[in-house]
């Protein structure tokens, strides 16, 4: 059991939808607020790991660089992928 903890400033709508929910859903108010909570916190971990301008300047790079690539007639990936996939075979 969590302890008692006051919130100023919250939403009365806001509020007022997560309890109706967690009603719905047989949960505390208690327990449907921690929830939220976890999930607000996770998902802001997630966005700084989703560097959305850093994604894409990586993928300029990659694009570049595979730009000047010549492709090779005496070598497969396919291939290479596939003699991977037998060495792992029990």
């Amino acid at each position: 059991m969590g302890s008692t903890i006051v919130i100023k400033d919250v939403d009365e709508e806001a509020y007022r939808s997560l309890r109706s929910e967690a009603v719905k859903s047989g949960l505390r108010v208690g327990e449907a607020a921690s929830q939220a909570f976890r999930l607000w916190v996770q998902q802001r971990r997630l966005g700084r790991l989703r560097d959305v301008d850093r994604l894409r300047r990586a993928a300029e790079v990659m694009d570049r660089n595979r730009a000047k690539l010549t492709q090779r007639k005496d070598w497969s990936s396919v291939e290479v992928i596939r003699s991977w996939r037998e060495l792992r075979r029990p």
